[in-house]
């Protein structure tokens, strides 16, 4: 009988990841409140350049995954992360000591070149037993999702004791913490055969193989579920806040709404990792996510007037969204492992493609909404919605083996 309890091992390797994800995303979302305000404030700033200075970091990220990905199969994860952490290091200094809004934006851009979510991932899949990286990978949303809550407050106690500046400096100093934890707390790959097999793998660039390897059927089934994903939650964001406040609510209160649908279906998550006896149905879950985020679409697009409708209906998606954002990459690893006997060489790299299409469906949901916005109405731009996810579902159902 499987041992489902996680060990000392995995809680070290867990907890440290937590750390990790928590400090350095405290570190990029503590800037989002407050930099429309501040960002004018730099020589040179205008709104088009602050929108700028907020989005090259998705896009370096987007960039840099692939290749990082790719040097994780080669060489040491942990020297890449550390080596990734040490950009964000150098990123933020230069961000820190910016007087004008193109310093500024080449901070963010070299913060976002140090992409290590891909190679964290496949490290955490490395040194986790399948039947515990569910597990694993939810703690680490949830470190998420406590970022992005404690940042909220934190920028702004920042700017109000200190200057805007220091929240950079303050970015820089969670790097180094973070350099520390991995280097002294995170153990390196402990799968020997996976060590012996790669000490005779020569390092090469991609060849037709590996890219066919990578772009197979099965792998673009998770690549475009992303992608579909945080397309929908960037289009989300930029139309639901205008929603609530025709149904009646106010811009002051809409935090409450987010927390209350974010900790809420953080219960549902946890209670289907750690209380559920059937499991037969996870063999299912993406579709049955995939369905319904559909039914949520549906309800945005009959009952948007009405806020407790609107309310229902976000939650629905948020409940659909944390279960997918703690399947997908776990069944990924599972079938990069078990693909072929040297499916861990390429983990590194199916993680960093994966990285990159969530950045790419958040640049694309927030280019085409704002596009669709300018000649669609609401109605019709959640008939696009429901249209889109339909199409996730039949692609969904294709590509599944």
């Amino acid at each position: 009988m499987k041992n489902y309890k996680m060990n000392f091992f995995e809680l070290q390797v867990t907890l440290s990841f937590c750390v990790i994800f928590l400090l350095r995303m405290l570190g990029v979302f503590s800037i989002l409140p407050t930099l429309s305000k501040y960002g004018l404030c730099l020589n040179g700033g205008n709104k088009f350049l602050i929108g700028l200075s907020v989005s090259i970091y998705a896009v370096a990220q987007m960039i840099c995954q692939i290749p990082f990905g790719f040097l994780s199969d080669k060489f040491s994860r942990k020297k890449i992360i550390i080596f990734g952490l040490f950009i964000f290091f150098i990123g933020s200094i230069i961000a820190a000591n910016a007087n004008s809004i193109w310093g500024l934006i080449i901070g963010r851009a070299i913060q976002g070149s140090g992409a290590i979510s891909g190679v964290s991932m496949a490290l955490l899949s490395d040194l986790i037993r399948k039947e515990n990286r569910i597990k694993s990978i939810s703690a680490i949303g949830v470190s998420f999702a406590v970022s992005f809550l404690i940042s909220i407050l934190f920028g702004s106690l920042i700017i109000k004791k200190f200057n805007f500046s220091f929240i950079f400096w303050f970015s820089s100093i969670f790097s180094i913490i973070c350099i520390l934890i991995v280097f002294f707390v995170v153990p390196s790959n402990q799968n020997k055969n996976y060590q012996k097999y790669k000490s005779r793998k020569k390092i090469h660039f991609f060849s037709f193989k590996d890219i066919k390897y990578l772009f197979n059927k099965s792998f673009c089934r998770f690549y475009l579920s992303i992608l579909f994903l945080h397309f929908l939650l960037t289009m989300h964001f930029l139309i639901i806040p205008h929603q609530l406040e025709i149904s009646g609510l106010i811009l002051n209160y809409h935090w409450i709404v987010y927390l209350i649908t974010i900790v809420f279906s953080f219960f549902v998550l946890y209670f289907l990792i750690f209380y559920n006896k059937f499991c037969s149905y996870l063999n299912n879950i993406i579709e049955i996510c995939v369905f319904l985020i559909f039914l949520s679409s549906l309800f945005f697009l009959f009952l948007h007037n009405h806020l407790i409708y609107l309310i229902l209906s976000l939650q629905i998606f948020f409940i659909a969204f944390n279960i997918l954002e703690v399947f997908l990459p776990s069944f990924l690893s599972q079938k990069v492992s078990i693909s072929d006997h040297e499916g861990n060489l390429y983990k590194g790299s199916v993680m960093s493609i994966y990285s990159t299409s969530q950045y790419l469906g958040i640049s694309l949901g927030g280019i085409l909404s704002g596009w669709l916005y300018t000649f669609l109405n609401i109605s019709q731009i959640f008939l696009c919605e429901v249209f889109l996810v339909f199409l996730w579902f039949v692609f969904n159902c294709f590509c599944r083996k």
